[in-house]
């Protein structure tokens, strides 16, 4: 299977846990707001060589913005709250749990959003174009500084990815 044939779950699933991914996206949300979940569909779209000029960011946008606010965002919160004095209880790791399966649900939904969009599937395209249309989709404007995360994040994509070792 070529990474132009993977769903967007199926490319997350082999991205994520490449070295450096999760670090550098975590890093992007906590110090700029961006949305992890936005990022990682701006490095699929150029993976299946969606040209970005046929990418409705406006629209990826909204179609997480309500489910970001309403449910992964609390969640987060109330990991985060809860975690600063009980990261080893079972309460924590529940709440990490919903929130990282209301994650996947929804990367499911922004994929079938992509594809019902008519995504292109050619030659990956670089993501960095991508990434920096998802920042000013967010309202996020790309400073120097984020534009090397971002192209740092970008070289990261472009490496093949493979299944992580079980």
């Amino acid at each position: 299977m070529t990474t132009t044939s993977l769903t967007l779950i199926d490319y997350v699933r082999r991205l994520y846990p490449q070295p450096g991914v999760e670090v550098l996206l975590l890093r992007l949300q906590d110090e700029y707001g961006l949305d992890v979940l936005l990022l990682l569909t701006a490095c699929w779209l150029a993976s299946r060589g969606q040209p970005v000029e046929g990418t409705d960011w406006a629209g990826i946008c909204a179609e997480q913005q309500c489910v970001h606010q309403r449910v992964i965002h609390p969640l987060r919160a109330a990991r985060r709250a809860v975690g600063e004095h009980d990261r080893d209880t079972e309460l924590y790791a529940q709440i990490k749990a919903c929130e990282q399966a209301a994650e996947w649900q929804q990367l499911e939904r922004l994929g079938l959003f992509c594809e019902n969009q008519g995504v292109v599937m050619s030659q990956a395209v670089n993501a960095d174009l991508h990434l920096r249309t998802s920042c000013e989709a967010q309202g996020v404007e790309a400073s120097a500084t984020l534009l090397i995360h971002l192209a740092e994040l970008a070289g990261l994509a472009a490496r093949p990815v493979r299944m992580p070792d079980r």
